[in-house]
């Protein structure tokens, strides 16, 4: 099982860019982010896309705003996911209305 000193961990490791530490964090929060994510998109193509979009933004440095202490780590990432899901709405809905 993994703790949430891990996560911490691991996020503190994937601002130093460490392959591994990033592929473990995917896979130990994936699966949650991914039910976040799916259940505001009600799409699973675009929670897919949504999902990428959220470790692609941890990997170019979204991870280095972390700030242990303040928030537990999951639901740091589980705001972001669920941002980006709601961003992602939004940019739909003002597609349709024009």
């Amino acid at each position: 099982m993994t703790t949430r000193q891990d996560i911490e961990d691991m996020i503190h490791r994937v601002a130093l860019h460490d392959r591994g530490a990033f592929e473990t964090l995917y896979s130990a929060t994936s699966a949650k982010l991914f039910g976040i994510i799916l259940r505001v998109l009600k799409d699973r193509a675009a929670a897919e896309e949504v999902l990428q979009e959220v470790y692609l933004r941890l990997w170019q440095g979204g991870a280095e705003t972390f700030a242990a202490g303040k928030a537990s780590p999951i639901s740091w990432l589980a705001t972001i996911a669920r941002n980006r899901s709601i961003d992602r709405l939004r940019k739909k809905q003002t597609q349709q209305s024009t």
